[in-house]
């Protein structure tokens, strides 16, 4: 695995491509800020990797080897010594018809993979998808597919908090309106899973009113969904909560010792609660507390050694959330130094996946060498 990072003011992104040229390239993956829209940058990567499979993202911000990065690119090559073989697809309007785009990329997918079923345990997908689109239903697609039985990896395109363009790049295309998959058949053991710091409450209740499509909560419990939200923090009422409240106390589905976090963002109509995930009436969830993010970070670089030993690498998806909290109490050099003794990449996103769209989450893919 060759991986670098790059802040750049003049947008030159050579020197990074030629930091992880290898040769027998089979996948570059990289992360971008918005304002590289207009210089081509993925023309530049698959004129460098003509044979590879090449996918990017938009990011708010990033994570390389040399730290975290407010504005910058950073890539990452994966060559014959680790990956068997390649395959991807892309596709675009996938705000329009996320069910459709998701079924033509299985479709594409299926053809190009071998016609008898794949081994999870030797395959593994990488999924981006544009941030402003519905996550939730381009993953069940992909998961209730027979020949999607591997785990996917990935993360939502983001921009710098403006919710206007995330863009998804693949090969020498890219789009404000697009989801692409890369499926690799591995060489080496590779370890996935998704991280949560939040931890429950005993505040217990049921959803009663949504429009998940629309990710809104309209009522908890039979009462309008901001005031009951406001009323568990102790706030006057609705005009009382902050984006702070927000990202402090996020709600979450727990089964078992596991919280899948659901986070509002915005107040809407005075009434209801808008989330960076959907949620169906009839959810039970539970309001989360705080827990110690750096603690989790080391908790999931030390369950990745446990599986796969000596690690290779790792590709990081961090929730926007996430990034603005360690932001806020000066914790992204703390974070860095978790993952700095291996490669690693990284983007900040506008939601994470892996079987499912999460939020909140830190979902990872390490790779064995």
């Amino acid at each position: 695995m060759a991986v670098l990072s790059a802040a750049t003011a003049d947008f030159d992104i050579s020197h990074v491509l030629d930091s992880i040229y290898q040769p027998d390239t089979r996948i570059v993956l990289y992360f971008f800020s918005v304002d590289y829209r207009d210089r081509n940058i993925q023309t530049s990567v698959k004129d460098r990797f003509p044979e590879a499979v090449c996918l990017g993202a938009s990011m708010i911000g990033g994570w390389g080897p040399q730290g975290p990065m407010e504005r910058g690119f950073t890539a990452l090559s994966l060559s014959g010594q680790e990956v068997d073989f390649a395959v991807s697809s892309f596709r675009e309007q996938v705000k329009g018809d996320p069910r459709k785009a998701a079924q033509e990329i299985v479709e594409d997918i299926s053809r190009q993979l071998p016609a008898d079923d794949v081994n999870p345990a030797e395959y593994v997908g990488i999924v981006l998808v544009d941030g402003l689109a519905l996550g939730e239903l381009v993953m069940k697609e992909f998961s209730t597919a027979r020949k999607f039985s591997f785990p996917l990896v990935g993360g939502a395109a983001a921009d710098e908090l403006t919710f206007t363009e995330t863009l998804v790049a693949h090969d020498s295309r890219i789009s404000g309106d697009a989801v692409c998959v890369a499926v690799m058949k591995m060489k080496v053991p590779f370890f996935y899973d998704h991280f949560v710091h939040y931890l429950p409450t005993d505040k217990e209740f049921l959803i009663t009113q949504a429009d998940p499509e629309k990710r809104v909560v309209w009522e908890i419990d039979h009462e309008p969904a901001a005031d009951y939200y406001a009323r568990m923090l102790g706030l006057s009422g609705p005009e009382a909560i902050e984006h702070m409240h927000f990202s402090r106390n996020p709600l979450g589905v727990v089964i078992g010792d596991t919280v899948y976090t659901r986070s509002p963002n915005a107040v809407i109509d005075g009434k209801g609660l808008q989330f960076y995930c959907f949620i169906e009436a009839g959810t039970k969830m539970r309001l989360l507390r705080q827990g110690d993010i750096l603690a989790n970070a080391r908790a999931a670089l030390q369950s990745a050694r446990d599986q796969v030993s000596p690690l290779g690498g790792v590709i990081l998806f961090n929730c926007v959330l996430r990034y603005l909290e360690m932001r806020e109490d000066e914790k992204l050099d703390d974070f860095h130094q978790v993952f700095s003794s291996i490669p690693y990449i990284g983007f900040n996103t506008y939601g994470e996946e892996l079987f499912t769209h999460h939020n909140q989450t830190l979902t990872a893919l390490f790779i064995g060498e």
